[in-house]
């Protein structure tokens, strides 16, 4: 019984959470999700990858940066990338691990609204997986391309 309200209560606020992103990120998100298992393997193994201490990244940004600047940042290195219409971001959350969002210009500030930092994106057509993450004193891009 403790086990079933424990997990109704993480279900709850799961549900929070996600209503939370949904709508700082409406100007944007979709209503498609992706669910862990329609992710190929190669995407976690990339970004296992980018967490690692001997990872490189392709690109910085010092972390005193305006947002303003971030965003266009962020959205110059993942149109290079092919991240060009619509992309998937990583939630970790059980109920929606990855959503959907469009890409029209200046979207990345609804995102950033949604989830406050460490972004790792799925192309649309599961081809590429990028990261930005925050660290001491810079901004970090990450990406892999899986086909």
């Amino acid at each position: 019984m403790a086990g079933e309200l424990q997990r109704r209560l993480m279900e709850r606020r799961e549900r929070q959470e996600l209503d939370r992103m949904l709508r700082a990120a409406s100007a944007v998100v979709t209503a498609r999700t992706l669910a862990s298992a329609e992710v190929p393997d190669g995407v976690l193994e990339a970004v296992r990858g980018f967490w690692s201490t001997s990872a490189e990244f392709d690109a910085t940004l010092n972390d005193d940066a305006p947002d303003e600047l971030l965003d266009s940042w962020v959205e110059e290195l993942l149109a290079r990338h092919g991240f060009l219409t619509s992309a998937f971001l990583f939630t970790d959350l059980d109920l929606a691990p990855w959503i959907e969002f469009e890409m029209p210009p200046a979207w990345f500030s609804s995102v950033r609204r949604a989830q406050e930092s460490s972004w790792v994106f799925l192309r649309s057509d599961l081809g590429a997986v990028a990261a930005v993450s925050e660290q001491e004193y810079r901004f970090e891009f990450l990406v892999s391309h899986l086909t």
